[in-house]
C-alpha cells in the first residue's frame, strides 16, 4: 500500500469521478486507475461499485475512507511540522574553532548568535585542525571553523575570507624603521616561529620556504599569543594575522605589510561532505563571516 494510492482514493470518493479525481491529482485517468486497482488487489476487496455514471463506496471502500483521510492528515502534519523546523531558530549547534582563529572572533560571534537566536544551544570547542576534523568526520561537529586547505575527502570548505599575514615587530627595541619592507630583509631579522602543529605555523614556514628564507630562528613556540609576547619584548619578528593586529590594543607592536609578496590564509567552514547543513549551521557560519576583523 502506497501513499499516492490513499491519495488517489479519497480523490475520487471527493469529487464523485475517477476523471475528475485524476485532473485534481494531475494524473492520467489510466495511472489513477491502475493503481486504485492494485489497491484492491492488494487488500483483497472492491473499493468501489462502477456504475454507468458515477462511482460508489463498497463496504470495503466505506471502512478504508476514515483510515485513508487519518493517514494522509498526519503526513500533512508532519510536513508542516518538518517546515516548521527547519525555519526555526532552536536546536543544538556543535561547533569548532582553531586556537589561531577563536581569540579574534569567538567572543563577538557568540554575543550575536545568543542574541539572534536566543533559543538555540551552542557548544564551543577549541582544537587543532586535525581534531576538527576528526570531530567532522565522526559527526560530534557541525561546522568548525579553520583555515585551508584541508586534504580529507570526507570534509568540504567554504571559503569565507583571505586573511593577510603581516610582519610584527617591537616598538620600543625597533628592527625595522620602515612602513614596508622587502621579504629578503626578514633573512638576517631574528624570527619567532609558531609551531607547524598549528596550520598557521605550517602556512608561515611554507611561505618562507617558498621565498627561499633562510629564518634566523629565536623561537618555536605552540601558542600564538607567545609569539605576541615575544614580539613585543623585542626578542624578533614574526608573521602574524592581520586579526591579531587589529585586536591588540598594547601599543607595543607595529605591523607592516611586505612590499613585494602577500601572504595569506584562507579563512574557511568545514564540514562533512555528506551531512546537510541546518539552518543555525548556515547562519552560524554568515555570522562568522560578517564577525571576523578585516
Amino acid at each position: 500500500m502506497e501513499i499516492h494510492q490513499l491519495t488517489y482514493f479519497v480523490a475520487v470518493v471527493e469529487t464523485g469521478s475517477f476523471s475528475r479525481a485524476a485532473e485534481r491529482c494531475n494524473v492520467a485517468q489510466p495511472s489513477l486507475s491502475q493503481q486504485i486497482q492494485k489497491l484492491e488487489q492488494e487488500l483483497g476487496e472492491p473499493l468501489f461499485d462502477r456504475l454507468p455514471r458515477r462511482v460508489v463506496l463498497t463496504d470495503a471502500g466505506r471502512s478504508l475512507l476514515p483510515r485513508a483521510t487519518s493517514i494522509l492528515a498526519e503526513i500533512q502534519d508532519i510536513k508542516h511540522a518538518m517546515q516548521q523546523d527547519a525555519d526555526f531558530s532552536h536546536g543544538l549547534l556543535n561547533v569548532g574553532f582553531i586556537p589561531t582563529i577563536a581569540p579574534f572572533v569567538l567572543p563577538r560571534v557568540i554575543k550575536r548568535f545568543s542574541r539572534d537566536f536566543p533559543q538555540a544551544h551552542l557548544i564551543v570547542h577549541e582544537g587543532l585542525t586535525e581534531v576538527l576534523v576528526r570531530d567532522l568526520v565522526d559527526g560530534k561537529l557541525d561546522v568548525g571553523i579553520t583555515s585551508t586547505p584541508i586534504h580529507n575527502r570526507l570534509i568540504r570548505t567554504q571559503e569565507l575570507l583571505s586573511e593577510p599575514l603581516l610582519v610584527g615587530s617591537s616598538k620600543t627595541n625597533d628592527i625595522i624603521t620602515r612602513a614596508k619592507i622587502g621579504v629578503k630583509e626578514l633573512d638576517d631579522l631574528p624570527f619567532i616561529v609558531l609551531n607547524e602543529m598549528h596550520c598557521l605555523g605550517e602556512q608561515v614556514q611554507s611561505f618562507c620556504y617558498q621565498q627561499n628564507l633562510e629564518l634566523k630562528i629565536v623561537c618555536n613556540t605552540t601558542q600564538l599569543s607567545t609569539v605576541q609576547n615575544c614580539i613585543a619584548a623585542g626578542l624578533g619578528i614574526s608573521l602574524v594575522p592581520r586579526a591579531l593586529a587589529i585586536n591588540d590594543k598594547s601599543d607595543q607592536i607595529a605591523y607592516r605589510e611586505l612590499n613585494d609578496a602577500a601572504p595569506q590564509r584562507k579563512i574557511a567552514a568545514a564540514t562533512r561532505v555528506e551531512r546537510v547543513q541546518s539552518f543555525l549551521a548556515q547562519k552560524f557560519i554568515e555570522i562568522v563571516r560578517e564577525e571576523y576583523p578585516t
